[in-house]
Protein backbone atom coordinates (compact mmCIF):
# COMPACT_ATOMS: atom_id res chain seq x y z
CA UNK A 1 0.00 0.00 0.00
CA UNK A 2 1.15 3.51 -0.79
CA UNK A 3 1.26 5.91 2.13
CA UNK A 4 0.21 9.30 0.85
CA UNK A 5 0.14 12.40 3.02
CA UNK A 6 -3.41 13.50 3.89
CA UNK A 7 -4.65 16.57 2.06
CA UNK A 8 -5.54 19.20 4.65
CA UNK A 9 -7.83 22.15 4.18
CA UNK A 10 -5.61 25.24 4.01
CA UNK A 11 -5.51 27.41 7.07
CA UNK A 12 -7.02 30.90 6.72
CA UNK A 13 -3.56 32.45 6.62
CA UNK A 14 -2.57 30.23 3.69
CA UNK A 15 -5.80 31.08 1.87
CA UNK A 16 -4.99 34.77 2.28
CA UNK A 17 -1.48 34.12 1.00
CA UNK A 18 -2.76 32.48 -2.18
CA UNK A 19 -5.18 35.34 -2.86
CA UNK A 20 -2.23 37.52 -3.76
CA UNK A 21 -1.28 37.71 -7.44
CA UNK A 22 1.36 35.15 -8.28
CA UNK A 23 4.60 37.09 -8.37
CA UNK A 24 6.55 34.09 -9.66
CA UNK A 25 4.32 33.83 -12.73
CA UNK A 26 4.98 37.47 -13.64
CA UNK A 27 8.71 37.21 -12.90
CA UNK A 28 9.05 34.03 -14.94
CA UNK A 29 7.31 35.48 -17.97
CA UNK A 30 9.32 38.70 -17.70
CA UNK A 31 12.61 36.78 -17.52
CA UNK A 32 11.82 34.61 -20.55
CA UNK A 33 10.57 37.51 -22.68
CA UNK A 34 13.58 39.64 -21.75
CA UNK A 35 15.96 36.83 -22.68
CA UNK A 36 14.17 36.31 -26.00
CA UNK A 37 14.46 40.01 -26.82
CA UNK A 38 18.17 40.14 -25.97
CA UNK A 39 18.81 36.93 -27.90
CA UNK A 40 17.17 38.52 -30.94
CA UNK A 41 19.52 41.49 -30.54
CA UNK A 42 22.56 39.21 -30.45
CA UNK A 43 21.40 37.24 -33.52
CA UNK A 44 20.97 40.52 -35.39
CA UNK A 45 24.39 41.82 -34.36
CA UNK A 46 26.11 38.61 -35.46
CA UNK A 47 24.45 38.76 -38.86
CA UNK A 48 22.09 35.84 -38.31
CA UNK A 49 24.90 33.29 -37.93
CA UNK A 50 23.81 30.04 -36.23
CA UNK A 51 26.37 28.23 -34.08
CA UNK A 52 26.94 24.63 -35.13
CA UNK A 53 25.89 25.10 -38.76
CA UNK A 54 29.46 25.17 -40.07
CA UNK A 55 29.94 28.15 -37.75
CA UNK A 56 31.92 27.61 -34.54
CA UNK A 57 31.14 29.95 -31.67
CA UNK A 58 34.69 31.33 -31.93
CA UNK A 59 33.90 32.63 -35.43
CA UNK A 60 31.13 34.95 -34.21
CA UNK A 61 31.98 38.68 -34.23
CA UNK A 62 32.79 40.10 -30.81
CA UNK A 63 29.97 42.05 -29.15
CA UNK A 64 30.20 45.83 -29.19
CA UNK A 65 28.93 48.19 -26.51
CA UNK A 66 26.93 47.62 -23.37
CA UNK A 67 23.82 46.20 -25.05
CA UNK A 68 25.89 44.00 -27.34
CA UNK A 69 27.80 42.57 -24.39
CA UNK A 70 24.60 41.97 -22.41
CA UNK A 71 22.92 40.35 -25.41
CA UNK A 72 25.91 38.04 -25.94
CA UNK A 73 25.87 37.05 -22.25
CA UNK A 74 22.22 36.05 -22.57
CA UNK A 75 22.94 34.16 -25.81
CA UNK A 76 25.66 32.23 -23.99
CA UNK A 77 23.40 31.44 -21.03
CA UNK A 78 20.04 31.16 -22.75
CA UNK A 79 19.23 27.67 -21.51
CA UNK A 80 19.89 28.15 -17.76
CA UNK A 81 18.25 31.59 -17.73
CA UNK A 82 15.10 30.42 -19.50
CA UNK A 83 14.87 27.30 -17.36
CA UNK A 84 14.73 29.52 -14.27
CA UNK A 85 11.96 31.53 -15.91
CA UNK A 86 10.16 28.34 -16.89
CA UNK A 87 10.17 27.01 -13.31
CA UNK A 88 8.88 30.35 -12.02
CA UNK A 89 6.07 30.34 -14.59
CA UNK A 90 4.85 26.88 -13.65
CA UNK A 91 5.16 27.59 -9.93
CA UNK A 92 2.97 30.63 -10.59
CA UNK A 93 0.42 28.59 -12.55
CA UNK A 94 0.23 25.99 -9.79
CA UNK A 95 -0.13 28.73 -7.19
CA UNK A 96 -3.08 30.17 -9.11
CA UNK A 97 -4.67 26.70 -9.25
CA UNK A 98 -4.01 26.20 -5.53
CA UNK A 99 -5.76 29.47 -4.76
CA UNK A 100 -8.66 28.77 -7.10
CA UNK A 101 -9.34 25.34 -5.59
CA UNK A 102 -8.23 26.37 -2.07
CA UNK A 103 -5.94 23.35 -1.99
CA UNK A 104 -2.39 24.14 -0.95
CA UNK A 105 -1.14 20.68 -1.97
CA UNK A 106 -1.49 21.53 -5.67
CA UNK A 107 1.45 23.96 -5.60
CA UNK A 108 4.17 21.34 -5.26
CA UNK A 109 7.11 23.74 -5.03
CA UNK A 110 5.53 25.61 -2.12
CA UNK A 111 3.78 22.72 -0.39
CA UNK A 112 6.65 20.23 -0.84
CA UNK A 113 9.83 22.33 -1.15
CA UNK A 114 12.12 19.56 0.09
CA UNK A 115 10.81 17.16 -2.54
CA UNK A 116 11.40 19.85 -5.16
CA UNK A 117 14.95 20.38 -3.86
CA UNK A 118 15.71 16.66 -4.10
CA UNK A 119 14.32 16.57 -7.64
CA UNK A 120 16.46 19.61 -8.47
CA UNK A 121 19.71 18.22 -7.04
CA UNK A 122 19.30 14.63 -8.24
CA UNK A 123 18.48 15.83 -11.75
CA UNK A 124 22.17 16.75 -12.12
CA UNK A 125 23.68 13.25 -11.68
CA UNK A 126 20.83 11.73 -13.70
CA UNK A 127 21.63 13.95 -16.67
CA UNK A 128 25.37 13.46 -16.14
CA UNK A 129 24.70 9.73 -16.55
CA UNK A 130 23.03 10.36 -19.91
CA UNK A 131 25.89 12.63 -20.97
CA UNK A 132 28.42 9.99 -19.91
CA UNK A 133 26.71 7.34 -22.03
CA UNK A 134 26.51 9.72 -24.96
CA UNK A 135 30.03 11.14 -24.99
CA UNK A 136 31.82 7.86 -24.37
CA UNK A 137 29.61 5.38 -26.22
CA UNK A 138 27.13 7.04 -28.64
CA UNK A 139 28.11 10.53 -29.84
CA UNK A 140 24.46 11.38 -30.56
CA UNK A 141 24.67 15.01 -29.41
CA UNK A 142 27.46 17.54 -29.03
CA UNK A 143 27.83 20.82 -27.13
CA UNK A 144 29.07 24.00 -28.79
CA UNK A 145 30.29 27.37 -27.54
CA UNK A 146 30.90 26.34 -23.94
CA UNK A 147 32.44 29.16 -21.86
CA UNK A 148 36.19 28.90 -21.35
CA UNK A 149 36.05 29.71 -17.63
CA UNK A 150 35.34 26.56 -15.62
CA UNK A 151 33.26 28.44 -13.05
CA UNK A 152 31.02 29.79 -15.81
CA UNK A 153 30.56 26.31 -17.28
CA UNK A 154 29.89 24.82 -13.85
CA UNK A 155 27.25 27.44 -13.06
CA UNK A 156 25.47 26.87 -16.36
CA UNK A 157 25.63 23.09 -15.94
CA UNK A 158 24.27 23.29 -12.40
CA UNK A 159 21.24 25.39 -13.29
CA UNK A 160 20.44 23.78 -16.65
CA UNK A 161 20.94 20.16 -15.57
CA UNK A 162 19.17 20.65 -12.24
CA UNK A 163 16.08 22.15 -13.85
CA UNK A 164 15.46 19.30 -16.29
CA UNK A 165 13.51 16.94 -14.02
CA UNK A 166 11.61 19.60 -12.02
CA UNK A 167 10.69 21.34 -15.28
CA UNK A 168 8.97 18.23 -16.63
CA UNK A 169 7.38 17.41 -13.29
CA UNK A 170 5.88 20.87 -12.71
CA UNK A 171 4.39 20.84 -16.21
CA UNK A 172 2.94 17.38 -15.56
CA UNK A 173 1.60 18.47 -12.17
CA UNK A 174 -0.17 21.39 -13.85
CA UNK A 175 -1.67 19.13 -16.51
CA UNK A 176 -2.92 16.74 -13.85
CA UNK A 177 -4.81 19.50 -12.07
CA UNK A 178 -6.39 20.97 -15.18
CA UNK A 179 -8.16 17.71 -15.92
CA UNK A 180 -5.91 14.80 -16.88
CA UNK A 181 -6.07 13.20 -13.44
CA UNK A 182 -9.70 12.32 -14.22
CA UNK A 183 -8.56 9.76 -16.80
CA UNK A 184 -9.52 6.54 -15.06
CA UNK A 185 -10.77 3.13 -16.15
CA UNK A 186 -10.95 -0.30 -14.68
CA UNK A 187 -7.55 -1.47 -13.53
CA UNK A 188 -5.34 -3.63 -15.73
CA UNK A 189 -4.25 -7.04 -14.50
CA UNK A 190 -0.49 -7.40 -14.99
CA UNK A 191 0.93 -10.85 -14.16
CA UNK A 192 4.01 -11.07 -11.99
CA UNK A 193 6.06 -12.68 -14.75
CA UNK A 194 5.42 -9.63 -16.94
CA UNK A 195 6.70 -7.36 -14.18
CA UNK A 196 9.83 -9.49 -13.79
CA UNK A 197 10.24 -9.49 -17.56
CA UNK A 198 10.17 -5.68 -17.56
CA UNK A 199 13.01 -5.57 -15.04
CA UNK A 200 15.11 -7.99 -17.09
CA UNK A 201 14.33 -6.05 -20.27
CA UNK A 202 15.37 -2.88 -18.47
CA UNK A 203 18.74 -4.43 -17.64
CA UNK A 204 19.26 -5.29 -21.30
CA UNK A 205 18.23 -1.77 -22.31
CA UNK A 206 20.74 -0.28 -19.86
CA UNK A 207 23.55 -2.42 -21.26
CA UNK A 208 22.69 -1.94 -24.95
CA UNK A 209 24.26 1.54 -25.52
CA UNK A 210 27.50 0.36 -23.89
CA UNK A 211 27.66 -2.62 -26.26
CA UNK A 212 26.74 -1.09 -29.63
CA UNK A 213 28.91 2.05 -29.34
CA UNK A 214 26.61 3.86 -31.75
CA UNK A 215 23.93 6.56 -31.70
CA UNK A 216 21.35 3.81 -32.17
CA UNK A 217 21.74 3.25 -28.43
CA UNK A 218 19.25 6.11 -28.07
CA UNK A 219 16.51 3.58 -28.81
CA UNK A 220 16.92 2.12 -25.32
CA UNK A 221 18.64 4.90 -23.35
CA UNK A 222 15.46 6.91 -22.74
CA UNK A 223 13.39 3.96 -21.48
CA UNK A 224 15.95 1.68 -19.82
CA UNK A 225 15.72 2.96 -16.25
CA UNK A 226 11.93 3.17 -16.52
CA UNK A 227 11.63 -0.54 -17.39
CA UNK A 228 14.25 -1.49 -14.82
CA UNK A 229 13.19 0.56 -11.80
CA UNK A 230 9.43 1.11 -12.04
CA UNK A 231 8.39 -2.50 -11.25
CA UNK A 232 10.84 -2.45 -8.33
CA UNK A 233 9.28 0.78 -7.06
CA UNK A 234 5.89 -0.89 -7.27
CA UNK A 235 7.06 -3.92 -5.30
CA UNK A 236 8.58 -1.65 -2.65
CA UNK A 237 5.39 0.39 -2.23
CA UNK A 238 6.72 3.57 -3.81
CA UNK A 239 4.67 5.58 -6.34
CA UNK A 240 4.94 3.87 -9.72
CA UNK A 241 3.49 3.88 -13.21
CA UNK A 242 2.83 0.16 -12.90
CA UNK A 243 0.76 0.79 -9.77
CA UNK A 244 -1.20 3.47 -11.61
CA UNK A 245 -2.03 1.12 -14.47
CA UNK A 246 -3.13 -1.64 -12.10
CA UNK A 247 -5.45 0.86 -10.41
CA UNK A 248 -6.74 2.21 -13.74
CA UNK A 249 -5.13 5.63 -13.31
CA UNK A 250 -3.83 6.93 -16.64
CA UNK A 251 -3.58 10.65 -16.01
CA UNK A 252 -0.15 10.64 -14.39
CA UNK A 253 1.36 8.65 -17.28
CA UNK A 254 -0.12 10.97 -19.92
CA UNK A 255 0.72 14.10 -17.91
CA UNK A 256 4.36 13.08 -17.61
CA UNK A 257 4.60 12.35 -21.32
CA UNK A 258 3.06 15.70 -22.20
CA UNK A 259 5.24 17.39 -19.59
CA UNK A 260 8.27 15.95 -21.36
CA UNK A 261 6.94 17.23 -24.69
CA UNK A 262 6.32 20.73 -23.30
CA UNK A 263 9.88 20.88 -21.99
CA UNK A 264 11.19 19.50 -25.26
CA UNK A 265 9.44 22.19 -27.30
CA UNK A 266 10.78 24.95 -25.06
CA UNK A 267 14.22 23.37 -24.70
CA UNK A 268 14.86 23.08 -28.44
CA UNK A 269 13.36 26.50 -29.17
CA UNK A 270 15.67 28.24 -26.67
CA UNK A 271 18.63 26.19 -27.89
CA UNK A 272 18.61 26.91 -31.63
CA UNK A 273 19.81 30.54 -31.74
CA UNK A 274 21.87 30.36 -28.55
CA UNK A 275 25.67 30.66 -28.64
CA UNK A 276 26.17 27.90 -26.06
CA UNK A 277 24.05 25.06 -27.43
CA UNK A 278 23.93 21.46 -28.63
CA UNK A 279 23.34 19.71 -31.95
CA UNK A 280 22.27 16.15 -32.79
CA UNK A 281 23.59 13.45 -35.08
CA UNK A 282 21.31 10.41 -35.49
CA UNK A 283 22.52 8.59 -38.62
CA UNK A 284 20.48 5.46 -37.84
CA UNK A 285 17.30 7.42 -38.65
CA UNK A 286 18.34 7.76 -42.29
CA UNK A 287 16.57 10.43 -44.32
CA UNK A 288 14.20 11.11 -41.42
CA UNK A 289 17.01 12.99 -39.68
CA UNK A 290 16.53 15.96 -42.02
CA UNK A 291 13.00 16.62 -40.72
CA UNK A 292 13.68 18.68 -37.64
CA UNK A 293 12.15 20.85 -34.96
CA UNK A 294 15.01 23.37 -34.80
CA UNK A 295 18.05 21.12 -34.02
CA UNK A 296 16.09 18.05 -32.94
CA UNK A 297 15.00 15.51 -35.59
CA UNK A 298 11.27 14.96 -35.18
CA UNK A 299 11.76 11.23 -34.83
CA UNK A 300 14.18 11.88 -31.98
CA UNK A 301 11.76 14.30 -30.35
CA UNK A 302 9.60 11.31 -29.39
CA UNK A 303 12.22 10.47 -26.79
CA UNK A 304 11.06 13.37 -24.61
CA UNK A 305 7.84 11.49 -23.82
CA UNK A 306 9.29 8.43 -22.04
CA UNK A 307 12.21 10.53 -20.75
CA UNK A 308 9.89 12.40 -18.36
CA UNK A 309 8.50 9.11 -17.03
CA UNK A 310 12.02 7.73 -16.64
CA UNK A 311 13.17 10.74 -14.60
CA UNK A 312 10.06 10.50 -12.39
CA UNK A 313 10.69 6.81 -11.78
CA UNK A 314 14.31 7.52 -10.82
CA UNK A 315 13.22 10.27 -8.41
CA UNK A 316 10.82 7.90 -6.64
CA UNK A 317 13.58 5.32 -6.30
CA UNK A 318 15.94 7.91 -4.80
CA UNK A 319 13.30 9.14 -2.35
CA UNK A 320 12.53 5.55 -1.27
CA UNK A 321 16.24 4.83 -0.67
CA UNK A 322 16.65 8.05 1.31
CA UNK A 323 13.67 7.17 3.48
CA UNK A 324 15.07 3.70 4.19
CA UNK A 325 18.39 5.30 5.16
CA UNK A 326 16.56 7.42 7.71
CA UNK A 327 16.87 10.60 5.63
CA UNK A 328 13.21 11.54 5.70
CA UNK A 329 13.67 14.77 3.78
CA UNK A 330 11.21 14.62 0.91
CA UNK A 331 7.59 15.26 1.74
CA UNK A 332 5.30 12.37 0.67
CA UNK A 333 2.97 12.93 -2.25
CA UNK A 334 -0.45 14.10 -1.02
CA UNK A 335 -2.41 11.64 -3.18
CA UNK A 336 -2.14 9.09 -5.96
CA UNK A 337 -2.54 11.75 -8.66
CA UNK A 338 0.29 14.12 -7.78
CA UNK A 339 3.51 14.07 -9.77
CA UNK A 340 5.67 16.14 -7.45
Amino acid sequence: MLNYAPVKTPAPRLIRFFTRPSLTLALGLALILTCEALLAVDVHLRGGLIVGHNTPAEALPDPVGYWGTLARYVAQNMTPLCWVGYLLVFDGLLTVLAHKKQDRSISSLRARPHRFLIAWLTSIPVWCYFDFVNFYFMDAWRYHGLPEAWWSRAGGYFIAFAAISPGMFLAAQTLQHVGLRRLRTRGVRIPRFVEVGCVLLGVLFVVYPFVVHDAIGNLTLWVSLMFFLDPINHWLGAPSILGDWKAGRWGRTLSLMLGGAVCGFCWEFWNYYAVTKWTYHLPFTGTLEQYRYFEMPWIGFQGFLPFAIECWVVLNTIVWVMDRLGLHVAEPLPDEYSVM
